[in-house]
């Protein structure tokens, strides 16, 4: 969709391009912390998350999987199987690296779902990113027909963040 008129925003010591279309958006329950930086583009009903989790977050989600798994998979499964469990009739795309435009390792995933039986479908863009040793999940959230336009707005976004 080319979001227009993109300005920095900074959140727990990164920054990101983000359009000022976005607003700050006072629901915050699509997501986990109570620190999570929480932006809304009103007149489209698109809601845009960004959250950090330290290393001390990290560990203790690591230790919630009965197998070995590494940091970074651990933040991103975790937030990835409490979206899927929020949703009805959901839908998960597979785990995939990000692009190499993204300048930070990290996984993306979008998961599809309604929250509840008779309500309507939205589509998730999920992305973690490791940054010096914190893990950061960003999501954008929409009506799922109309989410199609704006992957590569969510590309953008993340592969914009800096340290």
């Amino acid at each position: 969709m080319n979001l227009p008129n993109l300005q920095t925003e900074r959140y727990e010591g990164i920054e990101y391009q983000l359009s000022n279309l976005f607003t700050h958006d006072y629901d915050d329950d699509y997501v986990k912390t109570d620190y999570a930086s929480t932006k809304c583009i009103y007149d489209m009903n698109i809601h845009f998350s960004v959250e950090m989790f330290d290393q001390n977050d990290a560990e203790a989600t690591s230790y919630a999987f009965d197998e070995e798994i590494d940091l970074l998979n651990a933040v991103h499964d975790d937030y990835i199987l409490i979206r899927e469990e929020s949703l009805e009739n959901e839908q998960t795309s597979i785990k995939k690296e990000v692009p190499a435009s993204v300048g930070y390792p990290g996984y993306i995933q979008i998961v599809h779902g309604a929250p509840s039986t008779y309500g309507e479908r939205s589509s998730y863009f999920t992305a973690t990113l490791e940054v010096d040793d914190e893990y950061y999940v960003f999501q954008l959230i929409g009506k799922e027909e109309n989410m199609g336009y704006m992957y590569d707005d969510f590309i953008d976004i993340i592969s914009s963040v800096q340290k």
